[in-house]
């Protein structure tokens, strides 16, 4: 557990406090717009101090292992955008497709940060689909338990077998958004 970030914990947190709130605040003493304002400072903050934290000497060091990797996954999370996203995401697909596209390319704040962007008003529901799926999402994947266990996993398996269990449920995950999500018809216009 010591390797498992803060912020999955922070998320699991804050449901539990909406939670809390929505069913105990009948007075509705806390104000959403309130609410919202004080969402956008904590995002700029978040992302100011995500940049601020990368080690220009680290990445100089690995150069070109860094630059064959980011090519990598730049092409897949291009090819994922414009393919996939408005085949899995059939209502608001390009503001939900670029925060998972932020994500993908840096941390969860750089898609928020391209989500305010593609919609400065928050007209679409794509923050809060965004959130709602970091719930799920942060716990395992984005820091979570099985990047925490992965490096002792390959230590003790090796690499071919965990390439396959990733392998395996990239494929599980691109079927079900493809054939489930992505027979669904738009909710909104």
């Amino acid at each position: 557990m010591t390797y498992v970030p803060l912020f999955p914990l922070a998320m699991i947190g804050g449901l539990i406090v909406q939670v809390f709130v929505s069913r105990f605040d009948k007075s509705k003493l806390i104000d959403r717009e309130t609410v919202i304002r004080i969402q956008g400072f904590s995002l700029d903050f978040l992302i100011v101090s995500a940049i601020a934290t990368v080690s220009l000497q680290v990445i100089g060091e690995y150069l070109v292992p860094f630059l064959i990797l980011a090519a990598g996954g730049i092409m897949w999370n291009v090819i994922g955008f414009f393919v996939f996203g408005p085949r899995m995401l059939p209502d608001y697909w390009l503001e939900r497709a670029v925060g998972d596209f932020g994500q993908s390319t840096g941390v969860t704040a750089t898609g928020l940060m391209l989500i305010r962007v593609a919609d400065p008003e928050m007209k679409s529901p794509a923050v809060e689909g965004f959130g709602y799926k970091q719930l799920v999402f942060e716990p395992f994947l984005g820091g979570g338990l099985v990047t925490a266990l992965s490096a002792p996993l390959v230590f003790m398996w090796g690499p071919w077998p965990f390439l396959i269990f990733s392998s395996v449920m990239l494929l599980i995950g691109l079927l079900a958004g493809l054939l489930y999500f992505g027979k669904r018809k738009p909710k909104y216009d």
